[in-house]
């Protein structure tokens, strides 16, 4: 079959990247032939992308800038318009060698260049060929310029993938992205969802505003279950940190610079200085830095202080930004250090939010109520994102922290080496993180804002690692098949789902002292039995070919239903 991914953005980082790419590799590995558009040119370090070309000025000329044979049956042919400078995209994040806007921020000339200039690559491509089956992601703006560059071809099946954060991010905030999604949407076969909670979300908002023909689909997303793999009995995690270290000495694909170090150390510096409560813009865009898509300097140092056989290793990665909650886990970090002290957390990502991050715990280590307070009350000033009505997560601890007693005792626990026992690495490719997983004693997703669905958990079971995600939205769908394994253990039974409350900074500290109490006092058996059962349930419920295969099946059902007519 002839397939056509249509993805406007990178292959690395984002959950939707990752989808794309998995989805692109599978396809390949199953036989079938892949076009490929997206925006990332270093298209080298994917093995799958047999060639790659890069269009001029029209969008009706490609050249080749990369060509490799590859161990697939299926070839990949990845192609790259040239959409000028600007890349509208959902949230503010930094794409090299783009002005990236967020769409409700630009104009409709500006949009409408965007999808004019993919819309004449993609009918440049089906003068040579004409796929079987095309698949975009996200609502806006794939959709809309598939729809205007097929609009005289008859005979390909049109689905559209639903990722949550170009509904909530975009198409809420914007009457002109909306209407572009309706005109996108209109056109398609098959709206696919990751979850029942993103369908629902897409019809309790596009129901009461357009008449979709399109058949509505549920087909989960899913893992590299070769790529992400436990430790193996009797395997050291300081075998696989040492992998990982190799991994980041020889691969092309990771940036090690020092540049945003630098900025966030400033950052730091500023909280720590009686002025910081006087914010210039100056200073607010300090805040902001810290989003290169880089491997920070000093890892080595970092990863070799940590005693990874015998220390408590909790693990976030994901974007630094408000949304996904990390400051929840920074704050949760004192209420753990006191019943678990060996513990660290180990925060892998890149985003705007690092700055903000850090604060917090520069001031937690230095012990200062007066400017945690400020911080915890006025993140808005800090950074970009902060949706209203979010704030409240952290309630519950900063009403505890009016009470002197509880103060004293909670800035006791971190004061003096708490930047000690939270270790920023900044970004790893999932070529790094398939060691960093399996050596985590708990893989943690705090997301306050909805989320399309919960790969960061998916991952982990598939290392063999229990995650805890916070219990909404498309989270739920993961945590809800993770759920058995809780019923290993008496005290894991006795968990509370991580509910977006006013106390979830409380209840994340007791999930993860809950945790480590019972493979404290189970020791190794009921760590083995858990990695065996979180791979299990990973292995049965989600895998990249039954996802592919459902697609092709789907378009397949498409093509005869429409033959029959």
């Amino acid at each position: 079959m002839k397939i056509w991914i249509i993805h406007g953005y990178f292959l690395t980082g984002t959950g939707s990247n990752l989808y794309v790419k998995n989805l692109c590799r599978q396809f390949c590995s199953m036989g079938h032939d892949v076009t490929l558009f997206c925006q990332d040119k270093d298209v080298e370090k994917h093995n799958f992308i047999e060639s790659a070309y890069v269009f001029d000025e029209t969008n009706e000329h490609a050249d080749l800038i990369h060509t490799k044979v590859t161990s697939f049956r299926g070839k990949c042919r990845c192609f790259v318009p040239n959409i000028g400078n600007i890349l509208p995209v959902y949230v503010k994040d930094r794409y090299e060698g783009f002005d990236a806007q967020e769409i409700p921020q630009l104009s409709k000339e500006e949009l409408e260049n965007y999808i004019d200039c993919n819309a004449k690559a993609l009918k440049s491509r089906i003068l040579h060929e004409k796929p079987d089956m095309i698949i975009s992601n996200h609502v806006v703006m794939q959709p809309v310029y598939v729809k205007r560059a097929l609009e005289s071809t008859e005979g390909i099946v049109n689905f559209n993938v639903v990722h949550g954060s170009a509904l909530n991010f975009s198409v809420r905030k914007s009457e002109l992205a909306s209407s572009y999604a309706i005109e996108g949407l209109s056109a398609v076969d098959g709206i696919v969802f990751l979850t029942e909670h993103s369908m629902q979300e897409f019809s309790e908002y596009f129901d009461r505003r357009a008449d979709f023909k399109a058949r509505r689909i549920l087909i989960p997303a899913g893992v590299d279950i070769e790529r992400f793999i436990p430790l193996e009995k009797g395997e050291s995690k300081n075998k696989r940190i040492g992998k990982l270290l190799e991994n980041i000495d020889t691969s092309g694909e990771v940036c090690i610079h020092t540049e945003h170090i630098e900025k966030n150390k400033m950052v730091s510096g500023l909280i720590k200085d009686s002025t910081a409560f006087q914010l210039s813009e100056h200073k607010t865009e300090l805040m902001e830095k810290g989003d290169q898509k880089c491997i920070d300097a000093d890892i080595r140092q970092k990863l070799f202080r940590i005693d990874w056989e015998n220390e408590n290793i909790v693990l976030f990665y994901g974007k630094y930004l408000w949304t996904k909650g990390i400051h929840n886990i920074i704050l949760a970090l004192p209420l753990v250090l006191k019943e678990n002290p060996d513990t660290r957390l180990i925060i892998v990502g890149f985003g705007t939010a690092r700055g903000y991050l850090e604060a917090i715990t520069s001031a937690l280590n230095s012990g200062d109520l007066e400017k945690l307070m400020y911080l915890l009350k006025n993140p808005h000033e800090f950074q970009n994102h902060v949706e209203k009505g979010t704030e409240i997560y952290s309630e519950w601890l900063v009403e505890m922290l009016e009470n002197d007693f509880f103060s004293k005792d909670y800035l006791d626990m971190a004061r003096g080496n708490f930047a000690e026992r939270v270790i920023f690495t900044g970004f790893m490719d999932h070529e790094i993180l398939k060691d960093m997983i399996p050596c985590a004693d708990i893989a943690i997703a705090p997301s306050i804002f909805p989320e399309a669905f919960g790969l960061v958990g998916v991952e982990a079971l598939a290392c063999g690692v229990l995650p805890l995600q916070t219990y909404h939205s498309g989270f739920k769908y993961v945590v809800d098949t993770y759920s058995e394994l809780f019923e290993l253990d008496e005290r894991l039974k006795s968990l509370d789902k991580l509910w977006l409350r006013e106390d979830l900074v409380r209840n994340i500290a007791l999930n993860i002292n809950t945790v480590l109490e019972a493979y404290r006092a189970e020791g190794q058996d009921l760590v083995d039995r858990v990695r065996k059962e979180a791979r299990r349930i990973c292995t049965e419920n989600y895998s990249w070919s039954s996802v592919a295969e459902r697609f092709v099946g789907e378009a397949i059902s498409k093509k005869e239903n429409a033959n029959e007519l």
